[in-house]
């Protein structure tokens, strides 16, 4: 069967796409028959005297560049959103390949932070050149795997995958170990690299980690990995990986990041690598900046890195106690923000300022004052950053740590901690009456 001279492709029900004239490739986008209309993820959307102005994606998509795109040639059109929901949308014309083949297609523009794949090709774009069949891509020409594994199993692994690169030659294995993953989070941007190669492990058609057992470090690596992997469409196994429980700080800047919540710029490797890495740290995150421990509480091991040889201190402090560590960028303030949150709805809001000032911690664990505030003393995105943190998180009680930049006046989530100190710390008779009201609601839903 032929239409206009051009045979019908087989695809399959997901493909990656190309955007020729944005210079994107490898766009994952979902091929959906029950679509009618094609939909490409943007932000800022904003029209002006007649022209429509766009940047394609969002910052925690590996294909945002922050390139703002305009257009005079653009419609507005009503459609059905997935909830069944009618809503008014613009449409402009793009050229895109799809299973090798170019084609001028409209594309609704339209927020799919939520959705698992940035791109929606709809049955308006496949009719009478396409067909789509569900285990085509099992027989694509080349799958780009990546094997991850711990460094012990590296030698198990290398020998495991040889005979198999002979069975089937269709399937291209790239190897590494949970340390060669290199994390880059905070100001909305998640990306995570394989440290020598630069590639984003979100490139590759599937990724296996070898194992999701292991040491607590492993555990809230393979977490985090497969966290930023789902948001971005991309297949692992085992799915068990996704429904790891972590409380790392840094499972939770890729959550926090991957849905629109400011952190500060952070940076993670592995621990062997950290002495190496002063060069880049100081570079990417400017100086002064922090290095904590992941699982740090109450303003421990965390410290300030005001040049190279506190930095060489530090990393021989960090060896002798095995610390996993991430470096960040510091909020210069004159304190911070404990966000109370119960039920997931804020109940107190603490103020806490460093009481010496040669300190950079505000914690009154630290010796830091404290005093009660107004809830509303919080910018409405602020509250509103703090609730959803702890939805995304899936904390009951919690503790939300929000700081004001006092130079940019930017406002930062520094981390989202499960022990709010409500039996410790400053106004405990406070904290209690306020979780006694809490249980006692709790037990009501019953």
């Amino acid at each position: 069967m032929t239409f206009n001279s051009k045979p019908i492709t087989t695809i399959g029900s997901k493909e990656f796409v190309d955007f020729p004239g944005l210079q994107l490739k490898r766009v994952p986008a979902k091929i959906d028959t029950g679509a009618y209309s094609s939909v490409i993820w943007a932000s800022k959307i904003k029209e002006s005297k007649g022209v429509l102005h766009y940047t394609l994606f969002d910052r925690q998509s590996p294909f945002y560049t922050g390139k703002e795109l305009s257009s005079q040639s653009y419609e507005v059109t009503n459609v059905r959103n997935s909830f069944g929901q009618s809503e008014l949308r613009y449409k402009i014309k793009l050229k895109v390949v799809v299973g090798g083949r170019p084609i001028i297609a409209n594309f609704t523009l339209a927020n799919r932070s939520h959705n698992r794949l940035p791109v929606l090709i709809g049955r308006r774009v496949l009719n009478r050149k396409f067909i789509v069949d569900v285990s085509h891509q099992l027989n694509k020409r080349h799958q780009n795997v990546l094997i991850l594994t711990s460094n012990h199993d590296l030698p198990i692994v290398h020998k495991f995958i040889s005979p198999i690169r002979e069975i089937n030659a269709k399937l291209d294995f790239t190897i590494a170990t949970y340390d060669d993953l290199d994390f880059t989070l905070g100001k909305r941007v998640s990306k995570v690299i394989l440290s020598d190669s630069n590639r984003d492990i979100a490139s590759f058609d599937m990724v296996y980690f070898k194992s999701v057992s292991g040491n607590r470090p492993n555990k809230d690596i393979i977490a985090t990995t497969a966290q930023y992997l789902q948001k971005r469409g991309v297949h692992f196994v085992d799915q068990v990986a996704g429904i790891t429980p972590s409380g790392s700080k840094l499972f939770q800047y890729v959550v926090l990041n991957d849905n629109s919540i400011d952190t500060p710029l952070s940076i993670f490797v592995a621990i062997n690598k950290i002495k190496d890495s002063y060069k880049r740290f100081s570079s990417v995150l400017g100086l002064p900046f922090i290095l904590k421990d992941i699982y740090g509480s109450k303003g421990r091991d965390n410290y300030l890195i005001n040049n190279e040889a506190t930095f060489r201190k530090i990393c021989k402090l960090i060896n002798d106690k095995e610390l996993y560590m991430i470096a960040q960028s510091f909020v210069d303030n004159d304190g911070d923000y404990r966000v109370l949150t119960l039920g997931r709805k804020i109940e107190l809001v603490i103020y806490r300022q460093r009481k010496n000032k040669t300190s950079h911690l505000n914690n009154v664990s630290q010796g830091g004052n404290a005093r009660l505030e107004a809830i509303n003393v919080l910018p409405g995105k602020v509250q509103k950053w703090s609730i959803l943190a702890v939805n995304l998180l899936q904390r009951d009680v919690a503790g939300v740590d929000m700081v004001r930049d006092k130079k940019t006046n930017s406002w930062y989530c520094l981390e989202v901690n499960e022990g709010p100190q409500i039996a410790t710390g400053a106004f405990v008779p406070e904290k209690q009456a306020t979780f006694a009201k809490f249980i006692d609601e709790e037990l009501r839903r019953e």
